[in-house]
């Protein structure tokens, strides 16, 4: 009788505990007694940044006369309110330049009212001028801009000297900004792009070799290219760098490409620093033929680009011609475009 009580106590314990078990499990499905259930949820976003920056241009490490025409990256998403800065590191001057809707960018001859600075003084909307100036000039350092923006909407800004260098920002809600390193990623990967363009029109450029013909009086007449221009990239390099004449031959220089450029020969003076000074812009001594001594200063002046492509001004516009009658070493530079490098030599016999 012993063992039956002891071994109905035994079940009435086990029962009891399966009863607590199916209890406890349903206590934790409903969470303690007043109080919600809790599930696990996915981390909240990142916050939208509200400052990012850009790259304004860029050359290629190796050859500072390749320059890259583009901001980097062309394009970018911001959240409304967002600052963005750029930066131009130069050696080649660039602009950030927002016009007004309904106005249009000037030609590149037409565009020194926009050299200097105009920033926004106010958060940006797309009714007014907002422009950096264009920069790097000189030794100062890097040229920034910063601009903020007030409201939603895609707006396109320009290089005033570059009308291929464009550039837009969407503003708009927090989802489609993007991050920093994401906006770094793609404008490296865009530079890559360039860069490969930007040194292919280099090789075409000087594989186009010497370039000569029968001048008068038994001489030879010989053609300079000054540079090439494609979508992204300027080649600022003389084609030939070194010509080989001879004492009374004539060389004639010619732009065909997308940018303005000089031939200036110091021949012991001083060339001035700034590019718009009087002294560049304009022929010297005079008008093109010229006849080119070992001393005193000789330019071109500033010879109009092939721009657009095909449909510049005529190529008597665009070409300086100039004969050498004594030989010697006569070194020319283009005034506008010393910081990239862009400079040759007469080598006369």
């Amino acid at each position: 009788m012993r063992h039956a009580r002891t071994a109905a106590a035994l079940s009435a314990l086990l029962l009891g505990l399966t009863g607590c078990a199916d209890s406890g499990d349903d206590n934790d499905a409903e969470g303690p007694a007043g109080a919600p259930s809790v599930s696990a949820s996915a981390p909240a976003p990142a916050p939208a940044p509200t400052e990012v920056a850009v790259r304004g241009g860029s050359h290629d490490p190796a050859d500072p006369t390749i320059a890259l025409l583009a901001y980097l990256p062309a394009s970018i998403a911001v959240v409304e309110g967002a600052t963005v800065t750029w930066t131009v590191a130069g050696p080649e001057p660039h602009s950030v330049t927002f016009f007004p809707a309904g106005q249009k960018p000037p030609t590149p001859d037409k565009a020194s009212e926009f050299f200097a600075p105009a920033p926004a003084t106010k958060p940006y909307d797309g009714s007014t001028l907002a422009n950096s100036g264009l920069g790097p000039q000189g030794p100062g350092g890097p040229l920034t801009f910063k601009l903020t923006f007030a409201k939603a909407g895609t707006f396109t800004y320009v290089c005033v000297i570059h009308p291929q260098m464009t550039g837009t920002v969407a503003v708009g809600a927090d989802a489609a900004a993007e991050p920093q390193a994401e906006i770094d990623a793609r404008g490296k990967t865009e530079e890559g792009q360039w860069l490969a363009e930007g040194q292919a029109a280099k090789k075409k450029l000087l594989e186009t070799g010497v370039q000569s013909a029968p001048g008068s009086n038994g001489r030879t007449a010989w053609t300079v290219q000054m540079g090439s221009t494609t979508p992204h990239t300027d080649v600022l390099a003389f084609a030939p760098a070194m010509v080989p004449m001879k004492a009374g031959d004539t060389v004639t220089f010619v732009n065909g490409s997308g940018a303005p450029h000089t031939a200036t020969f110091a021949g012991g003076t001083t060339v001035p620093p700034n590019p718009e000074d009087p002294k560049v812009l304009a022929p010297a001594p005079g008008g093109s033929p010229q006849t080119l001594k070992a001393t005193g200063y000789y330019n071109t002046g500033w010879l109009p680009p092939d721009a657009p492509p095909g449909q510049g001004p005529p190529l008597p516009a665009r070409s300086f011609t100039f004969q050498v009658p004594s030989a010697g070493s006569y070194n020319f530079i283009c005034a506008l475009h010393v910081p990239s490098g862009m400079a040759g030599q007469l080598a006369v016999a």
